[in-house]
């Protein structure tokens, strides 16, 4: 009987923990370039049951009664939320017509073969973090700082394929062009280029802010052209996240909640009757 208790209190945690994420990601449904995580429920291994007799039948005197036993079946133990998977499907391409809004369109990337399954890469922007490191990004929605320096939303250095920030001083951004490759003119000056990060296996990848990600191994930042990569001035990708199936998600895990809930009261109702039966009989 405790152990129904503990799987549908394993289930409990479980839940809780999903509907946090799928909370997170409601939060961040504004969020440029966002992409959703999913949470991956396992269970716990199966134990296998069998009962002992004390004694092995009918056994000639002097032989040891040796003790057998019979299976039962298998006990389930509950489950646990393994890891949260980011989600780095294409977001929904919107129109802003700013000229310092970039999206990445990357949806003609070819899948790679990583470890025997396919797995689609991923282009990013690199970013410089306050801590120097590079960090890894979608989110287009850029401007320029006091320095000149081009930045993101969230005050990260846009970096070019040199892996230096992008510098732009006394600018109009009326006279700014990116091109789908990457390239940065103004008017007829080339004042830079965006670097592109190509990440073969984005799931390495691993998340340190709403909306930035880092890798142990620096991905080296792409120049020029790439199959399958280009970039949209005047547009902004928006978070991959379905408000609708994360609603219908998040009354799911709570319906599910509640009735591991009811089975947590069915059993404490019925260790309380035990209580109180052999409370009696004592």
């Amino acid at each position: 009987m405790i152990r129904g208790l503990y799987s549908a209190a394993s289930g409990m945690i479980s839940l809780e923990r999903r509907q946090e994420t799928l909370s997170h990601n409601l939060a961040n449904i504004q969020t440029p370039g966002f992409k959703k995580d999913d949470t991956v429920l396992q269970a716990f291994p199966k134990m296998l049951i069998e009962r002992i007799n004390d004694f092995g039948g009918n056994v000639p005197a002097g032989i040891p009664r040796l003790p057998v036993q019979t299976p039962i079946g298998e006990l389930a133990n509950g489950v646990y939320a393994q890891e949260r998977i980011p989600n780095f499907s294409q977001g929904n391409i919107v129109q802003t017509q700013q000229p310092l809004d970039v999206a990445i369109a990357d949806q003609d990337l070819a899948p790679q073969d990583v470890n025997g399954r396919q797995v689609k890469p991923a282009a990013f922007f690199a970013v410089q973090l306050p801590d120097g490191k590079i960090g890894y990004t979608r989110n287009g929605k850029w401007d320029v700082d006091a320095n000149g320096h081009l930045v993101t939303s969230e005050g990260y250095l846009v970096l070019g394929a040199d892996q230096q920030p992008i510098q732009l001083n006394d600018i109009t951004k009326e006279d700014l062009h990116i091109s789908p490759t990457g390239e940065i003119k103004i008017k007829d000056r080339t004042a830079g280029q965006i670097g592109i990060a190509l990440a073969n296996n984005p799931f390495q990848l691993k998340r340190v802010g709403a909306n930035v990600y880092q890798s142990d191994t620096p991905i080296p930042l792409a120049q020029g052209a790439n199959p399958g990569i280009s970039l949209q001035q005047g547009y902004i990708e928006q978070s991959n996240v379905d408000p609708g199936q994360t609603m219908t998600d998040m009354m799911m895990v709570v319906r599910a909640y509640e009735a591991n809930q009811k089975v947590i009261g069915v059993y404490d109702r019925s260790l309380e009757q035990l209580y109180s039966v052999g409370k009696i009989n004592g």
